[in-house]
Protein backbone atom coordinates (compact mmCIF):
# COMPACT_ATOMS: atom_id res chain seq x y z
CA UNK A 1 0.00 0.00 0.00
CA UNK A 2 1.24 3.47 -0.85
CA UNK A 3 2.11 5.73 2.09
CA UNK A 4 2.66 9.45 1.64
CA UNK A 5 5.79 10.75 3.33
CA UNK A 6 7.25 14.23 3.31
CA UNK A 7 10.78 14.56 1.95
CA UNK A 8 12.14 14.85 5.48
CA UNK A 9 10.20 11.79 6.67
CA UNK A 10 11.56 9.82 3.73
CA UNK A 11 15.14 10.94 4.50
CA UNK A 12 14.66 10.04 8.15
CA UNK A 13 13.27 6.59 7.27
CA UNK A 14 16.18 5.88 4.91
CA UNK A 15 18.71 6.94 7.53
CA UNK A 16 17.12 4.73 10.19
CA UNK A 17 16.68 1.69 7.93
CA UNK A 18 20.34 1.89 6.89
CA UNK A 19 21.27 1.74 10.57
CA UNK A 20 18.61 -0.67 11.84
CA UNK A 21 19.56 -2.51 14.99
CA UNK A 22 21.86 0.31 16.13
CA UNK A 23 21.13 3.24 18.41
CA UNK A 24 21.05 6.50 16.47
CA UNK A 25 21.48 9.65 18.54
CA UNK A 26 19.30 12.72 18.16
CA UNK A 27 22.51 14.66 17.43
CA UNK A 28 23.37 12.31 14.58
CA UNK A 29 19.88 12.72 13.12
CA UNK A 30 20.07 16.51 13.36
CA UNK A 31 23.45 16.59 11.64
CA UNK A 32 22.79 13.99 8.94
CA UNK A 33 19.08 14.33 8.13
CA UNK A 34 18.45 18.00 8.94
CA UNK A 35 21.97 19.32 8.31
CA UNK A 36 21.81 21.21 11.60
CA UNK A 37 24.36 21.56 14.35
CA UNK A 38 23.87 19.09 17.19
CA UNK A 39 23.95 22.10 19.52
CA UNK A 40 20.45 23.13 18.38
CA UNK A 41 17.86 22.45 21.06
CA UNK A 42 14.75 21.32 19.20
CA UNK A 43 11.97 18.75 19.45
CA UNK A 44 11.66 18.40 15.68
CA UNK A 45 13.41 15.01 15.70
CA UNK A 46 10.96 13.63 18.24
CA UNK A 47 8.00 15.00 16.29
CA UNK A 48 9.18 13.52 13.00
CA UNK A 49 10.02 10.15 14.58
CA UNK A 50 6.53 10.01 16.09
CA UNK A 51 4.87 10.80 12.74
CA UNK A 52 7.04 8.28 10.91
CA UNK A 53 6.29 5.59 13.50
CA UNK A 54 2.54 6.12 12.99
CA UNK A 55 2.63 6.33 9.20
CA UNK A 56 4.78 3.22 8.73
CA UNK A 57 3.26 1.23 11.59
CA UNK A 58 6.57 0.92 13.42
CA UNK A 59 4.98 -0.10 16.67
CA UNK A 60 5.46 -3.76 15.84
CA UNK A 61 2.36 -4.32 13.72
CA UNK A 62 4.38 -4.40 10.47
CA UNK A 63 7.42 -6.29 11.71
CA UNK A 64 9.44 -3.23 12.75
CA UNK A 65 9.70 -1.31 16.01
CA UNK A 66 11.08 2.21 16.23
CA UNK A 67 11.75 2.90 19.88
CA UNK A 68 13.26 5.66 21.95
CA UNK A 69 16.35 4.70 23.93
CA UNK A 70 16.34 6.95 26.97
CA UNK A 71 19.12 9.56 26.85
CA UNK A 72 20.69 7.95 23.78
CA UNK A 73 18.36 8.35 20.79
CA UNK A 74 16.33 5.90 18.74
CA UNK A 75 16.66 2.33 17.52
CA UNK A 76 14.84 0.66 14.62
CA UNK A 77 14.57 -3.10 15.06
CA UNK A 78 13.02 -5.84 13.00
CA UNK A 79 10.78 -8.25 14.90
CA UNK A 80 11.42 -11.86 14.03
Amino acid sequence: ERIELTDREFDLACYLFRRHGRIVSRESLLENVWNLSADVNTRTVDTHVSRLRKKLGMGGENGWVLSAVYQHGYRLEQIK
